[in-house]
């Protein structure tokens, strides 16, 4: 049996989505109250008529990565594990929770794992738990050089994954995939990369400067199954597809849902200007991480997972067109 967490967020459905279609018995674990609303849209989405017959295959159970004693019970007979639950947020307003959701859930998961004898553990990381280099691409060596010290989500992730590898130290067999900023098709808009269409679509003229990695979700998906199927065991990967800068992610977007491409730039000292009054007015407050990665230059190496599954990314263009294909027909637009 393959065990899930996160299964009511956005990667983590697109993997249950994939295991059912492998015949997989899923065990997913969600919180008490929690909805599976946009899973089971989503499920809708990829199977059309048999969305939800495919959604009844999958055992939610529930429970809480921070409640270790609820991890114990649901996770008898497992044998793999997908830990895809996270609290993701680039703003720093509630920065304990993030970082405690993070590091010590995944603590729990590990040690659950250790006890009940999973063989096999994938650990959904996050680029920004690795540093940043002076020269050249961020790749996997660089989590050592880890950078982003005042952004609590990179934080989170990264004391997160050192759980992982002492878990492994102590003889579970782990996968570490480092995502960039996934793509794709999900009915919540209001956070993650879909929060960029409602956006764009109501002002698509301004841009900023900054460079960032992107993938499709597909591809995230892809890759775990593979890598968990085949290995190598024990090692991390950088899963992205391009690293393309903002101005072109908008311009792309703006044209698949029908709106001017962007011709105002905004530097740095403007987005500053502009955070200072946002945060004053709106509750919706803008950090200083989110105004960096706007406007500096991340680039990832994918080189490693390229040749170690001979694997083809998504190119961005692509899932761009497809998302938004898909946010044009959710509110009705022709």
């Amino acid at each position: 049996m393959v065990f899930v967490t996160g299964g009511t967020g956005f990667l983590g459905a697109y993997l249950l989505a994939e295991l059912v279609k492998k015949n997989e018995l899923v065990v997913a674990l969600k919180r008490p109250g929690s909805s599976t609303f946009n899973t089971e849209k989503l499920f809708s989405l990829k199977f059309e008529a048999e969305g939800q017959e495919q959604f009844q295959k999958i055992k939610w159970v529930d429970g809480d990565i921070l409640d270790p004693w609820s991890l114990s019970e649901a996770m008898q007979g497992i044998k793999d594990v997908y830990h895809c639950a996270a609290e993701v947020s680039l703003r720093d307003h509630n920065p304990d929770s993030i970082i405690n959701t993070a590091t010590k859930g995944t603590e729990n998961m590990v040690h659950a794992s250790l006890v009940v004898g999973v063989e096999k553990f994938c650990h959904v990381s996050s680029v920004v738990a690795l540093g940043k280099p002076a020269e050249n691409y961020i790749d996997e060596e660089c989590f050592e050089d880890f950078s982003f010290k005042n952004a609590p989500y990179s934080i989170g992730k990264h004391l997160a994954e050192l759980q992982v590898w002492k878990a492994h130290a102590e003889g579970l067999k782990v996968v570490i995939v480092s995502p960039s900023i996934i793509l794709g098709p999900w009915n919540y808009v209001t956070d993650g990369s879909m929060s960029m269409f409602p956006y764009i679509d109501k002002t698509s003229l301004f841009y900023t400067r900054g460079v960032m990695g992107f993938v499709d979700v597909n591809d995230v998906v892809n890759t775990m199954l593979l890598l968990m199927e085949k290995g190598p065991y024990n090692e991390r990967f950088i899963i992205n597809s391009e690293n393309i800068s903002f101005k072109d992610i908008i311009t792309t977007i703006a044209i698949n849902i029908n709106k001017p491409i962007p011709r105002i730039p905004l530097s740095y000292s403007t987005l500053k200007i502009f955070k200072l009054l946002n945060n004053i007015w709106n509750k919706q407050k803008i950090s200083n991480t989110m105004v960096e990665h706007a406007t500096g230059t991340h680039s990832f190496s994918n080189m490693k997972v390229k040749k170690t599954l001979s694997y083809s990314f998504i190119p961005v263009d692509k899932s761009i067109e497809t998302t938004a294909k898909f946010y044009i027909s959710e509110r009705g637009r022709k």
